[in-house]
């Protein structure tokens, strides 16, 4: 009887210095396929997008039928944004230093996400539904969120912005169904049930997808492709015809302190902002000017389907035309269709501002995983995961900016005029990101 005994991993070092493990394959270590953990990682997104896209259509809905403080929910929406984005850093920084494992970190993520509906079902304490919304089931959702990105990341290094796009872009598609409920049954006598099928919807999903995943060794690479092949051969990778690679590896110290990090965060706190604002205040525009709450909840419906289909698509696009220039024509998109949608519901044309809505939301969510591989190629590879969290914690002031203060005017007939300023402000961020320049390459003559 013969015994065959496992791959051993070979360390493999590329051009620019950096290191690989080939040699064991994905069956190897986990038993499955790396899809395997696609699949798990985009379901347990999928579990915590009505978090965030489908507040704005229960708040619009639940204002319309009882005349709630809308100001004071918001807020809360506002505070869920600071405290889901101010918890990706910490959460990529433990897993770094103690090997916090994928599993265990969203198991955790899913009981404080469940905290945030079922605070909302039976209470109406704005003390308390901050504590459960904002802060726990904030913090649960950034911990997933950062957790499933990074580990699809580990698990595809040759194909990190193409998989991370598909694994956020499920962040929008899991909110869909739950937005079509909100709109179409949510009333303040069922709203206990509802909210608590919710929490009890997310707490089950995200953690039964959650403790499966498992992270590859540290710097393992598919065995069937070489490294060094990969590193510098424009035949088998192509993004390395409009994306030069980093000169070398970057700490988060050392990143924050260079004028590309500085540039990026400025970058994504625009565009975080004006994304937002769409995300949540789109039903309250529509109603505001004569539309149904259905044609607003279509709208944000839309956008969240798009969102996600945007997340997947600049990952290729990015590939093949390059990251700054891909991300450039997302923020321009982003500020015209915010200016357009606007001017459709000006003149009252419902199929117009749907449209417009989900023009907005396509380019709302390419930049992210955009960023995801910008902070790759221009601070290295081996703590890209952690830079990552660093620059992604920038939306946590775009909630603020983007959420909260648009809160205090929402009575006022003010929003048409915020949507107007987030249009020219993402159309800034646009011609902002000219003064991205990859740290240690000159500014001028170098492709980018």
């Amino acid at each position: 009887m013969t015994h065959t005994s496992a791959p051993v991993a070979v360390e493999v070092r590329d051009l620019h210095g950096r290191s690989y493990q080939v040699g064991q394959r994905p069956q190897d270590i986990i038993g499955h396929s790396r899809r395997w953990i696609l699949m798990l990682s985009w379901a347990a997104m999928a579990g915590i997008g009505v978090l965030q896209y489908g507040y704005g259509v229960a708040v619009t809905a639940l204002h319309v039928t009882n005349g709630a403080s809308v100001t004071g929910a918001l807020w809360v929406l506002a505070l869920w944004v600071a405290f889901q984005a101010g918890a990706a850093a910490p959460t990529a920084a433990l897993s770094h230093r103690f090997s916090l494992p994928p599993a265990r970190a969203v198991v955790v993520g899913a009981l404080l996400c469940a905290a945030g509906p079922l605070t909302l079902a039976y209470t109406d304490n704005l003390v308390l539904v901050v504590l459960g919304y904002s802060v726990l089931c904030g913090t649960g959702a950034g911990i997933v969120y950062a957790t499933c990105t990074s580990t699809v990341a580990k698990w595809y290094p040759e194909e990190r912005a193409v998989r991370v796009g598909t694994v956020t872009g499920a962040f929008g598609y899991g909110a869909v169904p739950f937005i079509a409920l909100f709109a179409a049954a949510l009333t303040p006598g069922n709203r206990t049930e509802i909210f608590a099928g919710v929490g009890v919807c997310v707490l089950v999903v995200v953690a039964v997808c959650g403790v499966l995943l498992r992270d590859p060794p540290q710097g393992w690479w598919p065995p069937d492709i070489d490294p060094k092949v990969w590193a510098i051969d424009k035949r088998v990778n192509r993004s390395l015809r409009n994306n030069a690679a980093a000169l070398r590896q970057y700490s988060p110290g050392e990143a924050v302190r260079t004028p590309a990090f500085v540039v990026m965060y400025l970058i994504l706190v625009f565009a975080a902002a004006a994304s937002l604002l769409a995300i949540v205040y789109v039903p309250f525009v529509a109603m505001s000017h004569g539309f149904s709450l259905g044609i607003g909840a279509a709208a944000v419906g839309l956008l969240a389907v798009v969102n996600g289909a945007g997340r997947s698509v600049a990952g290729r696009i990015s590939d093949r035309f390059g990251r700054r220039q891909t991300l450039s024509a997302a923020l321009l998109l982003e500020g015209c269709a915010q200016l357009g949608l606007v001017y459709a519901a000006s003149i009252g044309q419902s199929a117009a501002f749907v449209v417009f809505a989900a023009l907005s939301g396509m380019a709302g969510g390419a930049f992210y995983p955009l960023f995801a591989s910008l902070v790759a190629d221009y601070f290295g590879e081996h703590n890209a995961v952690r830079n990552f969290g660093t620059v992604y914690s920038a939306k946590l002031f775009g909630g603020i900016i983007g959420v909260g203060l648009p809160a205090l005017v929402v009575t006022s007939g003010g929003l048409t005029t915020l949507f107007v300023a987030a249009g020219l402000l993402s159309l800034c961020a646009a011609v902002m990101t000219r003064l991205l320049h990859r740290p240690g390459y000159p500014a001028l003559g170098l492709p980018r």
